[in-house]
């Protein structure tokens, strides 16, 4: 077949597919461009200008992660920022699903392709000219609605290796890992896709192969957001939660001693 005999049957092709047909694709476009529109809100940079009146892409690691958040601008207001960086993921597959359980409107795309446009516009956000974040965040929103186990493993190694190590990139690489392994072993051995009539069932669910590789391609994605992670922690200057929390206990405890001794000499000065 030569190219003006492909350009003839695709036009044909076109030309056999109905109005509502195409509705149903712009709709789909338009929902992955929204998509990617959320994932593009920088909400580290938003909440700590807001709240904190801090920009944290000049203090800590100058990420606008919840990671770097919670270090710049305290844990209540870093883990807002992950709420949010999680639910931006989530939000329009949650919707897309609630419009398909209503009978309003079926997508004809799988519902990942809706979440790996949450994940690229963190990554690469619009308004930040195209610069972003690790999108792990992001990413556990995408796995949580789509894939409940693969979450959850990852949730588990993900605290597993902060508590043990302290060590934040370790721990996304952990946990990473543990989603792209599960999916897998889902892919193999879960039950068929689409089977599902419960939470239970969908728990252990076959997630499909193109979720699988959307898992594969976001941990490369996670992974390469890391090379900096990887050669501090080779240099030994990686941030460390543990250290930085044993650091200022006894910063906290040397203030709180130097106070004590000067109450001390005042009051000897003075008798």
């Amino acid at each position: 077949m030569n190219f003006l005999d492909t350009i003839t049957t695709t036009v044909e092709a076109l030309g056999r597919t109905s109005s509502g047909d195409v509705i149903n694709y712009i709709i789909c476009v338009c929902a992955i461009i929204i998509s990617y529109l959320i994932g593009s809100i920088p909400f580290g940079v938003v909440i700590g200008k807001l709240i904190c009146h801090k920009d944290i892409r000049e203090y800590g690691s100058k990420n606008i992660g919840s990671t770097n958040a919670i270090r710049v601008l305290g844990k209540p207001v870093g883990f807002l920022v992950f709420f949010f960086d999680v639910f931006k993921g989530a939000l329009i597959i949650l919707i897309m699903m609630l419009l398909k359980a209503l009978n309003v409107y079926h997508t004809p795309i799988e519902y990942l392709w809706y979440g790996a446009a949450a994940i690229i516009g963190h990554s690469f956000s619009i308004f930040l000219k195209f610069k972003g974040g690790k999108a792990v965040a992001t990413s556990l929103g995408v796995v949580l609605v789509l894939s409940p186990m693969s979450a959850i493993n990852c949730l588990i190694v993900f605290l597993l290796i902060l508590y043990i190590t302290g060590y934040v990139s370790l721990a996304s690489t952990g946990a990473t890992l543990t989603v792209v392994t599960t999916g897998w072993l889902l892919f193999a051995f879960g039950l068929p896709y689409g089977s599902s009539t419960n939470f239970l069932e969908y728990y252990i669910s076959n997630p499909g192969l193109g979720l699988c590789i959307l898992f594969c391609v976001m941990g490369l994605l996670i992974i390469i957001k890391h090379i900096k992670n990887y050669k501090r922690l080779l240099n030994g200057t990686e941030s460390n939660f543990k250290k930085a929390k044993k650091e200022k206990k006894e910063a906290l405890a040397k203030a709180k001693l130097e106070e004590q001794n000067n109450l001390e000499n005042k009051e000897n000065l003075e008798s």
